[in-house]
This record gives C-alpha cells, sequence and structure tokens, in this order.
C-alpha cells in the first residue's frame, strides 16, 4: 500500500482565508522541478492570489477557511477549488517526475478550472445554483483571471 500524501495547511478552524492563501503563495517551487510541474505550480499560485484578492472575495477574506462563506459565489468557489487543487499538486505529485494517477487529477482540476473560469454560458452559475448559492449577480471574473487560467493548459 503506498504512503499516503501530507497535506500541509495552516489550521482551517482558526486560520482567515487571506492569510490561508498566503501560506501556499509563500511555498517555494523545487529548483529542479520539471518544467510542467512548475508551470501549473506557478499558474495556480498566480490565480490563488488573483482570486483571494477580488473584490467579490471581499465578504468572505476575513472569515476562518472551515467558515461558511458570506458570499458563495463563484469567484469564492473557484478559489476554493484552485486552492485545493495546489494543495494536492504539493502533497501528491513528485515535482521531477509529474506522472501517474495524482498527476493526471491535478491535469483533468486544472483543465476544469479553466473551462469554468473562461466559460460564458453560465455553467459556473447554474453549478452554484444548484446547490442553493445565488450569490453570483453581477460578479464577473477579471480579465487578468482569465489571462492567467489560459495558461492552465499551455504546458511547456
Amino acid at each position: 500500500m503506498p504512503a499516503q500524501p501530507v497535506y500541509v495547511s495552516p489550521n482551517p478552524e482558526t486560520t482567515k482565508r487571506g492569510a490561508f492563501t498566503e501560506f501556499f503563495l509563500e511555498r517555494q517551487c523545487p529548483e529542479d522541478a520539471d518544467p510542467k510541474y512548475k508551470h501549473l505550480f506557478f499558474t495556480h499560485q498566480n490565480l490563488m492570489r488573483m482570486l483571494i484578492n477580488d473584490s467579490a472575495m471581499d465578504p468572505n477574506r476575513e472569515q476562518t477557511f472551515s467558515t461558511p462563506a458570506n458570499s458563495k459565489n463563484k469567484v469564492y468557489f473557484m478559489w476554493d477549488f484552485v486552492t485545493r487543487s495546489f494543495q494536492m499538486l504539493v502533497a501528491t505529485v513528485k515535482p521531477r517526475n509529474p506522472s501517474g494517477e495524482a498527476w493526471m487529477d491535478i491535469m483533468m482540476r486544472s483543465m476544469l478550472a479553466q473551462q469554468l473560469i473562461l466559460d460564458t454560458t453560465g455553467r459556473l452559475e447554474s453549478m452554484n445554483q444548484s446547490v442553493g448559492y445565488n450569490d453570483d449577480a453581477g460578479i464577473e471574473f477579471s480579465a487578468e483571471i482569465k489571462a492567467e487560467a489560459e495558461k492552465l493548459d499551455d504546458l511547456p
């Protein structure tokens, strides 16, 4: 049986979302990491930074990670998804040899994140509404977030 991955994070019960994100933004990518790993590492970090700093996160940023969000909007959802994807990347994928099931999971999550951020049909809003989240009115991803999301599948 393979060893269980080690998910390192601040305490979600006491750490606010802004500080929780900063914890992962301070993480350094190994210098000898594979170029594909580096690409996803830095692109996810950039997206986390942009999403947590988006004005749509203002109602949520100072809440602890485990507190139900004040505004369950699409920026919040994608911040959560991208942050968890980054956690998985650093906990389950070998930087020098990204491969196997864990790497495929990250690749699929990256593709889904890209599709949801760039989607113009209201798919993400519909997904949120289907579970009772109705906070997307007037919320759009910034041009910078969209440009960064476009890079997710631009692997070297």
